[in-house]
């Protein structure tokens, strides 16, 4: 296929069990994985686990301050030293046979140590070192102790990106996660697809010109999406109509608007929230993502009132009408699961794209590629 092509992706790559295996190592191995925010790990010992392709990683906070990243394998028998997250006192201890490693990853004591071995050398058994970078409040990691750095990886996108910090922000409402039977390259290329905004959200993303978007590709690898308002300088009704108030500083960014960051997490904003969403793969044709939600601090009445009345996030925004309560979230992943279904048709293709629209797809689709190549013979 050339580039030229409506779809550089084989439908296969949708549903084979043997393709998605290949993304693991070859796609989400090879590249950096978000792992939630800065204020997810304040303390010393405060950590998060997150898999990366097929490597368990763990974020960690030292007793120094400084973030590190391990690959979550213990060194004796290769055990999950930390699960989820949480917090840890003064060190890690394996579950299994309670070897210990300090906040740095270093291996501290082994039980039994003379029925292992007497003369066992700990500098050489600790954690295996991954990697941690930082942007605006948000943790990414990688399994690499030496990657391409998380700023050269960004390439432009951070200027596109709307000013903010989720760390000045509060994060009022609980995380909403959703799983969904499609695979997690239709969930991204659906929020990359904004020739639908006018159509299935017609009643849901009211208050936004979808005529005047502007969308860029940004470094070598994500994406950048932005809408005005209808009026010019001023928050959509729905928004007014909620009261909040607005966490931009100046009207340019009244919009609705998002970074996508290869491969699997947007980062969106509106004149009054902002939000992430992470979209985990979880088989060919299943998917979990996690939206999480922040607003100006001191705005839980508002936000009580405005949940009973309107939502107010870009993403997951309730408008009432006479008759029905609409919600974007849930035309999201009825698209999607609706997609999944027809790909797995023998009839399956792809017609002429709307290219000012729906380009973001194919050059998601060509990144892909460049991971998970085509195999010969398919």
């Amino acid at each position: 296929m050339t580039d030229t092509a409506t779809q550089l992706l084989p439908a296969h790559a949708y549903f084979d069990a043997g393709w998605y295996e290949r993304e693991q190592p070859e796609l989400f191995g090879r590249t950096w994985r978000y792992a939630g925010t800065t204020d997810d790990l304040k303390t010393p010992g405060s950590y998060r686990s997150v898999q990366a392709g097929r490597h368990p990683l763990v974020v960690v906070r030292g007793k120094d301050g400084e973030l590190r990243a391990f690959h979550n394998v213990c060194r004796h028998r290769g055990t999950a030293v930390l699960s989820g997250s949480g917090v840890v006192d003064k060190q890690i201890v394996c579950p299994y046979h309670n070897w210990t490693y300090g906040l740095d990853g270093c291996l501290l004591a082994v039980t039994q140590r003379n029925e292992v071995d007497r003369h066992l050398d700990r500098s050489k058994l600790g954690l295996h070192p991954a990697s941690v970078a930082v942007w605006r409040g948000l943790v990414f990691v990688h399994p690499e102790p030496e990657p391409q750095p998380l700023t050269d990886w960004l390439g432009d996108l951070p200027d596109r990106m709307a000013p903010y910090d989720p760390e000045q922000l509060a994060e009022v409402v609980p995380p909403q996660v959703h799983h969904i039977k499609a695979n997690w390259k239709v969930f991204i290329e659906n929020a990359l697809d904004n020739y639908h905004l006018g159509y299935v959200h017609k009643n849901t993303l009211i208050g936004y010109d979808h005529k005047r978007q502007e969308q860029y590709a940004c470094g070598d690898r994500h994406w950048f999406f932005y809408e005005p308002p209808l009026e010019p300088g001023q928050v959509t009704p729905v928004e007014a109509a909620a009261g909040l108030d607005p966490i931009a500083a100046e009207p340019r960014w009244y919009g609705s608007a998002f970074g996508f960051f290869f491969p699997n997490l947007f980062v969106l904003s509106s004149a009054v929230s902002w939000s992430s969403i992470e979209v985990i793969p979880t088989g060919p044709e299943t998917t979990t993502f996690e939206m999480r939600m922040r607003f100006l601090p001191g705005q839980s009445s508002k936000l009580a009132v405005a949940g009973a009345k309107a939502a107010v996030s870009t993403v997951a925004r309730r408008v009432l009408d006479k008759e029905r309560t609409y919600d974007l979230i849930e035309e999201d992943v009825f698209c999607c699961e609706a997609v999944q279904v027809g790909i797995r048709s023998p009839r399956f293709s792809v017609g002429p794209i709307a290219y000012r629209y729906e380009r973001g797809i194919q050059a998601f689709q060509r990144n892909v590629l460049d991971y998970v190549p085509l195999e010969t013979g398919r």
